[in-house]
């Protein structure tokens, strides 16, 4: 084989790599899973899946909290911020603000979530009262039965 025909041949191989490369990075992806299962809850064989649904008990700790009107829980695994709101109800929502994914708390005293990176306030429905944030909180089904309370999509 001649050197040219080597070259040849090397440079048309590393492009092929490249555009293999290139198409891998553009293909479609469903991105992160969410872990069914948090600390302390039980179901979802543990996975990852990109469905949330998980059980946790709120008399025990951290989710402890969640007895009290007012308390809240801040999953790290899924990014949810479940409250009890009333002495009859617990809410779960997305815990990344919609405007720029900024953490979000609840804010008791006021029954809304707040986003202190910009200042946008969320109802306990999700939807925005105050933007910068123009779109609303993804919110949860919750169902709770004793103590044990299951977060679902």
């Amino acid at each position: 084989m001649e050197r040219k025909d080597f070259i040849e041949q090397v440079g048309l191989s590393g492009a092929a790599i490249l555009i293999f490369g290139c198409m891998q990075s553009c293909s479609k992806s469903d991105g992160p899973g969410t872990n069914t299962n948090t600390g302390g809850g039980t179901g979802g064989g543990g996975g990852n899946t990109s469905t949330v649904d998980f059980t946790i008990d709120i008399s025990k700790s951290p989710f402890d909290a969640l007895k009290n009107i007012g308390g809240f829980y801040v999953d790290p695994a899924t990014n949810i911020i479940i409250v009890k709101t009333t002495a009859s109800e617990i809410i779960a929502v997305s815990s990344i603000c919609t405007h720029q994914q900024a953490s979000i708390t609840y804010q008791a005293n006021n029954n809304r979530f707040y986003c202190a990176a910009h200042g946008s306030v969320f109802a306990t429905t999700g939807a925005v009262t105050t933007g910068p944030a123009t779109t609303a909180l993804k919110k949860y089904q919750t169902s709770l039965t004793g103590t044990m309370l299951r977060v679902f999509a």
